[in-house]
């Protein structure tokens, strides 16, 4: 699929809800191997958890993972190709009261299979998975982005696969998963490797949250289906707790979030029993219990929960739906609802405003 560098796809939706409550911009990526085309957008109902149908705003390639500037006028997006004349971060202009976003420019990562994005300071940093490297790029005031500069990961006898990229607020450094070499990363805000941590052969971390006060870092390793909590206060991070989530053996744990408050925290797994792991979240030790499942459709790769904490949003990759499931803010618990949209391998949900 070849994307035009003019090409402006404008989101025509109604801003009326059903019920009580406001209606959110939704943001969702997907992998367009099949029927999807890019980036869509649809409307979420804050009181009743509905959701419009998914509309396309933006054709590109493969928008796995994407981020907004901090100011919410420009959206960052990986194009996760297999290759490096494939692999790219797209630059876009966005207006979320119009629904639009305007390409700026696309710069190639110099590093294969770009699946995550973060920004930070004035820049922006990419998970390049196949290409075993993370990639860094100035962003310039006009929101477009200057050339990559790709720094490779190599370890003897292990095979680097980068998949998250983690700015931490307190320290201001970033946190850096590596799933094929079983290492967290911390680097500054130049690129520079301040430690290293090796977890155990075989747990591949893959994403990580950090704690209210940054003070720890809570990081699922997707292979062997655990959650560790970090103490990173120090240089180096220290090993608190490792507690499981997946307890089937799928080896496909996916996504970890916490709630606003913080009193509890989530992990999709996928594979088998696919669902999502719930862990309360001592408010003196930051160590966790797990208190609950519940299945979901099938590869949940990615979920965010709504502002306000009332409902999860999942992006169901396999399943070919967004679907919603509604939170009780005093247990934690999640339950099913009734709240679905349509929308071919979506992989990635993000709210717009």
């Amino acid at each position: 699929m070849t994307m035009s560098l003019t090409a402006v796809c404008h989101y025509a939706h109604s801003r009326t809800t059903s019920g009580r409550g406001k209606s959110l911009p939704l943001i969702i990526g997907t992998y367009t191997a099949k029927e999807s085309k890019g980036i869509y957008r649809c409307d979420f109902n804050t009181a009743t958890g509905e959701l419009s149908q998914p509309e396309l705003i933006a054709e590109i390639d493969n928008p796995s993972f994407m981020a907004l500037s901090a100011n919410k006028e420009y959206l960052y997006a990986v194009s996760e190709g297999g290759n490096n004349h494939t692999s790219a971060l797209n630059a876009f202009s966005y207006d979320a009261t119009e629904g639009t976003l305007k390409l700026i420019n696309r710069q190639p990562t110099h590093g294969a299979s770009p699946c995550y994005v973060a920004i930070t300071e004035g820049k922006a940093i990419t998970a390049n998975y196949t290409g075993g490297s993370y990639s860094l790029m100035n962003i310039n005031a006009d929101g477009s982005l200057g050339k990559a500069t790709a720094q490779p990961i190599k370890r003897e006898g292990r095979r680097s696969h980068v998949h998250g990229i983690f700015p931490n607020k307190k320290s201001r450094n970033i946190f850096i998963t590596d799933l094929g070499c079983d290492l967290l990363l911390q680097i500054d805000q130049a690129g520079n490797i301040i430690s290293e941590t090796s977890l155990k052969h075989g747990s591949g971390p893959r994403h990580l949250a950090f704690s209210k006060k940054g003070d720890k870092a809570y990081v699922l390793n997707e292979l062997s289906g655990t959650v560790c909590v970090f103490d990173i206060e120090g240089t180096q991070p220290r090993l608190l707790q490792e507690i499981a989530s997946d307890s089937v053996g799928g080896g496909g744990s996916a996504d970890i979030h916490f709630s606003p408050d913080y009193r509890y925290l989530y992990a999709s797994n996928r594979l088998k029993e696919d669902g999502i792991s719930i862990f309360s979240v001592d408010k003196r030790t930051g160590l966790l219990e797990k208190i609950g499942y519940i299945k979901t459709g099938i590869h949940p790769r990615n979920f965010t929960l709504s502002p306000d904490g009332g409902f999860v949003i999942v992006a169901e990759r396999d399943s070919n739906r967004i679907e919603v499931f509604s939170r009780n803010k005093r247990t934690g618990l999640l339950s099913a609802t009734l709240h679905k949209a349509e929308l071919s391998m979506p992989v990635f949900v993000m709210w717009g405003r």
